[in-house]
């Protein structure tokens, strides 16, 4: 009866640990950009190295976000831009993918016309949102960069 309950007792600390390493620390999406980077050429690219460009070109305030890490085409033509939020809660997570949405509508609809080349490009794109983590990949690479990133994540 003793070994018994002394097995059983060895099982549970040993479920214990395991459970607790499998939901594992995710990456900083600081280091899954670089990640990105590593395996994804980005041509001419500027990255956010402050609050007020997440504002200016998404209306996304820091009190909405624990974290963020992305950029933008700089060239004005190439529509490739690449951002993720991890939100502070579910709430700021839904306004994270309003505004996100909102800003991948307003890229197609200027290019649809006038630069159908990107606008296929925005079109197989799109805006993604996994609990917390909200994500916007403007690229001809977006399938890879979306790899990248769950891999990074473990989502």
């Amino acid at each position: 009866m003793k070994k018994v309950s002394l097995l059983l007792a060895a099982l549970m600390l040993a479920a214990a640990i395991l459970c607790s390493c499998s939901g594992g620390s995710k990456k900083p999406l600081t280091q899954v950009f670089d990640d990105i980077k590593s395996k994804v050429e980005l041509k001419d690219f500027n990255e956010y190295t402050s609050e007020k460009s997440l504002e200016r070109f998404y209306g996304i305030t820091s009190d909405e976000f624990d974290e963020y890490a992305g950029g933008i085409n700089s060239t004005g033509v190439n529509q490739e831009e690449i951002v993720m939020f991890k939100a502070k809660d579910s709430s700021n997570a839904a306004k994270i993918k309003a505004s996100l949405d909102k800003r991948y509508e307003s890229k197609m609809a200027q290019n649809k016309n006038y630069n159908k080349e990107q606008a296929a490009v925005i079109e197989k794109c799109k805006v993604e949102q996994y609990d917390l983590y909200v994500t916007m990949f403007v690229s001809p690479e977006a399938e890879k960069i979306t790899q990248i990133f769950k891999e990074d994540l473990g989502l």
